[in-house]
């Protein structure tokens, strides 16, 4: 008895040993982190001011471009590129909205430790691809199934399997509702651990979102619907297409923009990812394609049921019983938002394209400069050395 109130006792006291260890090491990591909060902040605002004064500089002399080209090495160490991953997470990150509306303001995505970080990434990425192949797959079985059952249908065949294929759909627009949440989720996440994603092309994903509901919302059975469904699965294709493209070429193009500084480490490939030369060729016809059908699929849309808008029944009582007003209203709703997001992804898609442009126009200068700068200053030094060469052999003379 009295041995096991001796242990009782060590346990105890190793308890209490061991509860007063990690509050230290709390209050440690707490006062660390406030620390390094100040000086990150100080350190950016210090290097962009510097870089402002530099490129006004450089404008007027182009003596300046070292400096210049200095200071962005700074700004790109403090996005990522040191071995101490992206600083700015130590700075207060605005959260996306819908961050805070799924799980609250009070809760920390910031993941300190940079392998954690690029972890995320990768999970990321291997989300991407894997939602890509199932998408495809998915759609393209529905779209068979719809395909085949107006054939048996027309043939006037027993057996249409029809309320199985609409079962089909309404399971591909649940599992497409999950994967446009779970994607922005995690866009979201990767935006606030540095990742550059511009705000677009996570606001497109609550557009799909709420186009995934309104969709779900609508009777399986109405004529409109049908319709729509046929059209909006053949971009679904297209679109999971178009993802494993960019995944493809895209991923190992960021590794090697990565490794030359030109991008963070916690960058992702999105919506206005560019790839190399070799991909360039296939991803953007195919992403342009995609863009225009999406829009294409709301003309249609609109086109076809724009008449039930413009009726009065239905607004303000009951519509009769049989009548398509409510599918037609939600489809010709579902178009002008397919049309919507369309127009906009190509919008951001070309400002990207001529921004990077701009970027490597301005880069090629800048290079140009430090060459013409580098040559002047080796034929100062070799006149130098000749001036004392000859002062050298005066003096002998």
């Amino acid at each position: 008895m009295i041995d096991a109130i001796i242990e009782a006792k060590r346990i105890l006291t190793l308890s209490r040993s061991l509860s007063q260890r990690a509050n230290t090491y709390s209050r440690r990591i707490t006062a660390e982190e406030t620390s390094l909060t100040e000086e990150v902040s100080s350190l950016q605002r210090a290097v962009d001011i510097a870089t402002t004064e530099a490129t006004q500089r450089f404008q007027e002399s182009p003596e300046w471009v070292t400096v210049l080209k200095q200071l962005e090495n700074a700004q790109s160490v403090l996005h990522g590129n040191g071995p101490g991953g992206d600083l700015r997470k130590y700075t207060k990150v605005k959260k996306p909205w819908l961050l805070d509306l799924l799980i609250g303001p009070s809760s920390n995505v910031v993941s300190i430790r940079k392998d954690e970080s690029l972890k995320l990434k990768e999970d990321y990425h291997h989300f991407r691809n894997r939602s890509a192949y199932i998408m495809f797959c998915f759609s393209a079985t529905v779209h068979l199934g719809i395909a085949w059952a107006k054939a048996r249908a027309e043939a006037n065949e027993a057996f249409t399997l029809t309320p199985v294929i609409l079962v089909g759909i309404q399971m591909f627009l649940c599992w497409l509702l999950y994967f446009y949440t779970a994607t922005a989720l995690r866009e979201s996440v990767l935006k606030c651990n540095g990742s550059l994603i511009k705000p677009w092309w996570i606001h497109h994903h609550y557009w799909s979102i709420g186009t995934c509901i309104l969709m779900l919302s609508l009777p399986v059975d109405s004529p409109s619907f049908v319709k729509a469904n046929r059209m909006f699965l053949n971009w679904a294709c297209l679109q999971a297409v178009v993802i494993i493209l960019q995944n493809r070429y895209q991923r190992r193009r960021m590794y090697t923009r990565i490794a030359l500084g030109k991008n963070s480490a916690m960058d992702v490939v999105a919506g206005e990812s560019s790839g190399g030369s070799q991909g360039l060729l296939l991803l953007y016809p195919m992403l342009f394609a995609m863009q225009g059908l999406q829009a294409m699929v709301g003309v249609e849309m609109m086109m076809h049921t724009y008449p039930a808008m413009l009726s009065a029944e239905g607004f303000l009582e009951l519509e009769e019983r049989g009548s398509d007003l409510w599918g037609s209203r939600g489809v010709f709703v579902v178009g002008v938002m397919m049309l919507y997001m369309g127009s906009m992804n190509f919008l951001f898609t070309v400002m990207t394209i001529m921004q990077k442009k701009v970027a490597r126009k301005k880069e090629q200068k800048r290079v140009t400069v430090m060459q013409n700068v580098t040559a002047s200053q080796n034929d100062l030094v070799a006149l130098g050395r000749v001036s004392a060469t000859g002062a050298a052999a005066k003096k002998a003379m």
